[in-house]
């Protein structure tokens, strides 16, 4: 799959879908750097930055064969997808991102007998929860309590028929809360960061509220989860388990990180802890939930590298670089 020139660069020729979401740009970053020949797929080609290949999403056509074409166009090594549909809690929406489009870019591998590893960017939410303290495996049940999480394992399943039929080279690589710097301003951390930067510019308290969702989640630094979709990526020998769960085996709450955000800013500010709602979408859908990341250290050698206090400094320290992925965004776009 993969060649090395005499200097070691890698010539690995990626095809990556969603190239311009949140945890998409950081992988086409990643890429890029180890000397990747990368072409993003995307309906929004001004948000790639310049000197990348671009392979433009035609909402008029279908999915599959636009897939298909690009595949037969630029022959690629490998197909990374980190397209998929998050903070809109539409379920067509979700249907038509998480489920739909890898079952279409699988489909189109398929037909044009395509060679290439397909890396798919699952979720950790795919899975159903566990108690307090035992982390979630890859044996784990898959049985999402979310929309989200359930789309994302329509998704997941359908990828694995098909290259089951079609003898097609698969790995899924479950995200467990990918945080760094630009995230959508529709989540915790991007809300906090918009806040705390307000603040600073009015010179006044920052006031930041949240839930009391008593939830700890395992928060993973964007960088570190992007060195290990490279590894996956460009891999020569099978990477060995058909799933590997991407985190850090370390669980903090909301509280803990929105406060350890504030720390890094030197804003002042004080916290209003609200009751929680009722109901939920995808926040609600995991009181307890941490990765063992036992598959991926032995697969791709691969462990989370930074702590959450240095990754929390890094998302304060580049706020404001470059557009945060917006909210509306598309379902071909946005990324776990």
């Amino acid at each position: 799959m993969t060649s090395e020139s005499s200097g070691g660069t890698l010539h690995t020729k990626v095809l990556l879908i969603g190239g311009t979401g949140f945890l998409g740009r950081h992988v086409l970053n990643r890429l890029s750097t180890a000397g990747t020949d990368v072409t993003v797929v995307t309906r929004r080609p001004p948000a790639v930055p310049a000197g990348y290949e671009v392979a433009e999403l035609d909402d008029r056509g279908p999915r599959r064969a636009q897939f298909a074409s690009m595949i037969n166009r630029f022959t690629p090594d490998a197909v990374v997808n980190t397209a998929g549909e998050i903070w809109r809690n539409d379920a067509s929406l979700l249907q038509a991102a998480n489920a739909q489009l890898p079952e279409q870019l699988a489909l189109a591998m398929a037909d044009t007998s395509s060679t290439a590893r397909l890396v798919h960017l699952g979720s950790s939410l795919e899975y159903g929860s566990l108690p307090h303290p035992h982390a979630t495996d890859e044996s784990c049940p898959q049985e999402p309590r979310s929309e989200y999480g359930r789309s994302k394992l329509r998704g997941t399943r359908r990828i694995f028929e098909i290259a089951q039929q079609a003898s097609l080279d698969v790995v899924v690589l479950r995200i467990f809360n990918a945080i760094g710097s630009n995230m959508s301003p529709a989540s915790l951390l991007g809300k906090t960061v918009r806040t705390l930067e307000q603040a600073r510019r009015d010179k006044r308290l920052a006031r930041l509220t949240l839930f009391d969702l008593r939830q700890h989640r395992d928060y993973a630094d964007a960088r570190d989860l992007a060195e290990a979709i490279l590894r996956a990526t460009v891999s020569r020998r099978p990477v060995g388990a058909p799933v590997l769960n991407l985190g850090t085996g370390q669980a903090s709450s909301a509280y803990d990180l929105v406060r350890g955000l504030a720390l890094a800013s030197e804003v002042e500010f004080t916290i209003d802890v609200l009751p929680a709602p009722e109901g939920g979408g995808r926040s609600l859908a995991a009181d307890w939930q941490i990765a063992d990341p036992t598959l991926a250290r032995r697969h791709l050698d691969w462990s989370a590298a930074r702590t959450l206090p240095e990754t929390l400094r890094w998302i304060w320290r580049t706020a404001g670089e470059g557009q945060a992925h917006p909210i509306a965004g598309c379902p071909a776009e946005g990324t776990r």
